[in-house]
């Protein structure tokens, strides 16, 4: 499929196929550069929620001597704000993470909106992942915001999963819902899982010019972060499925619970690893290349 990239080159000379957002991007190159900062503030989380599900990790199994109350922060994207809150500095952190994330959604809006060369269901696929990315990291950032006016809030996104599936569950339709958005989240993960199998990664990147060395750890960095990102959403979706067919909420929820409940058998602490050192690959993967990133239409 036949993409428009819209970098930061000068719109002198440059078609962009009557792209409007193309020659907005080409003539204003600084705000491209300016938007980029939403993938550097995703690596921040993506890496800290890796830590955290490390954490997990050791102290199921004994590894780490930490207190009861060490580490047992959410092992997901929000208990990662949730550590940048309690830290030292957390305030101003929490609002320079807050933009970024803020800045990433804006940015995967437009890759939702531009206009399409193709219309086939691999690209309303994509754009609906766009859509549902600016839902997330949208509700990161206003997380962020409301921890760094109120220090003392807490989140707990295991809860609100298991909430917001009983809530749904109550009205007609609502279980199978809850199946069929787990079945998507379980072919989505399916997805990433495939696409770090074949290091097909840099599809939004700017390759030009870099080294052989760095283009290959680059791209092993993506890989793995895409297989743990995968991982990730097919356990939230596997949970979603089960609660669906028993008729139980409390089976639906987010990453921090199904990586704890994986964690009391010694198979399931592997999985966990898996995503932790994942979601790690992934946030240096994107604190690596953010500068590379370029706006284009799915």
């Amino acid at each position: 499929m036949t993409k428009s990239a819209l970098n930061t080159r000068s719109a002198s000379g440059t078609s962009h196929g009557g792209n409007p957002v193309g020659r907005f991007a080409a003539d204003h190159p600084g705000l491209v550069r300016f938007a980029r900062v939403g993938w550097a503030a995703k690596g921040v989380v993506y890496v800290l929620a890796g830590v955290l599900a490390l954490i997990v990790a050791s102290r199921a199994n004994g590894w780490s001597d930490t207190t009861t109350t060490e580490g047992a922060e959410e092992a997901s994207p929000t208990g990662a704000v949730q550590t940048v809150a309690d830290s030292a500095g957390g305030g101003a952190l929490l609002w320079v993470l807050a933009l970024g994330m803020l800045l990433y959604a804006a940015w995967r809006l437009v890759t939702a909106i531009l206009p399409a060369h193709d219309s086939d269901a691999k690209t309303w696929a994509k754009r609906v992942g766009y859509l549902v990315s600016v839902v997330l990291y949208t509700s990161l950032a206003l997380t962020a915001i409301r921890l760094a006016r109120n220090p003392s809030a807490s989140s707990d996104g295991n809860s609100q999963v298991s909430d917001t599936t009983a809530s749904i569950m109550e009205n007609s339709g609502g279980r199978v819902l809850i199946g069929i958005v787990g079945a998507i989240l379980v072919a989505v993960g399916l997805y990433r899982l495939v696409k770090g199998v074949r290091q097909d990664v840099t599809d939004e990147l700017d390759m030009s010019g870099m080294s052989a060395d760095r283009s290959r750890w680059t791209r092993w960095l993506g890989a793995i972060g895409e297989a743990g990102r995968g991982i990730s959403l097919g356990l939230i979706g596997f949970f979603l499925v089960r609660a669906a067919a028993m008729y139980d909420a409390e089976e639906a929820t987010g990453l921090d619970g199904a990586l704890r409940r994986l964690a009391t058998d010694s198979w399931g602490v592997v999985i966990v690893v898996m995503v932790g050192v994942g979601s790690i690959a992934y946030g240096v993967f994107c604190l690596a290349t953010f500068t590379r990133r370029r706006l284009e239409a799915a």
